[in-house]
C-alpha cells in the first residue's frame, strides 16, 4: 500500500471541503476557521440537540451539519503518528492535572470567544479584542515555556 503523504493528504482534505460547502451548505462566518475550541463547543451542542429533540443555538456552519474538524485533527495526528513510528502513549501530568487543565484551557476559549487560531485570525480582520487576545496569549505561552524549563533543569 502507497504511503499517504502530508501533501496528498491535504489536497484529500482541501477537496472533502470543497465538497463539503458546495453540497452541504457548509458556510463558515468569518474567522471562524480552525477553531477547536469553538468546533468542539458546536459538536457537542449539535449531538445534544439532535439526540434530545431540543432546539440548540450553534454557529450558522454547525447548523445544517456538525462539524468534525476536533475529531479529524484527533484523529488525523494519531494516524500520521502511528504511521511515522512516532506514537506511543505518555502523561507528563497526572491525569486528573491534565483532563482539568484541559478543561480550563477550553472554558477560557470560550470565554474568549475562541481558540488562538481564531484570535489570530480575528486580529487579522483588524478586531482589537482579537489582536489583545493574541498578546495574552503569547505572554501566557511565554510563561509557560519558563516554567516548563524551570522543571525540566
Amino acid at each position: 500500500m502507497e504511503r499517504v503523504t502530508p501533501v496528498m493528504m491535504g489536497v484529500v482534505a482541501a477537496a472533502l471541503a470543497v465538497m463539503a460547502q458546495a453540497f452541504l451548505w457548509v458556510v463558515p462566518p468569518p474567522a471562524y476557521g480552525l477553531c477547536i475550541v469553538c468546533h468542539g463547543r458546536d459538536l457537542i451542542v449539535w449531538l445534544a440537540g439532535t439526540l434530545t429533540g431540543l432546539p440548540v443555538q450553534v454557529a450558522e456552519a454547525s447548523s445544517a451539519w456538525p462539524l468534525l474538524t476536533v475529531l479529524g485533527v484527533f484523529l488525523g495526528a494519531r494516524y500520521a503518528a502511528a504511521e511515522h513510528g512516532e506514537y506511543r502513549d505518555q502523561w507528563v501530568e497526572p491525569r486528573f492535572t491534565a483532563f482539568f487543565c484541559g478543561m480550563g484551557v477550553m472554558i477560557l476559549g470560550l470565554l474568549i470567544m475562541g481558540c488562538p487560531t481564531r484570535l489570530l485570525l480575528r486580529a487579522a480582520y483588524g478586531d482589537p479584542i482579537g489582536a489583545a487576545g493574541a498578546v495574552f496569549v503569547l505572554l501566557g505561552v511565554a510563561a509557560a515555556t519558563i516554567v516548563m524549563r524551570r522543571r525540566a533543569g
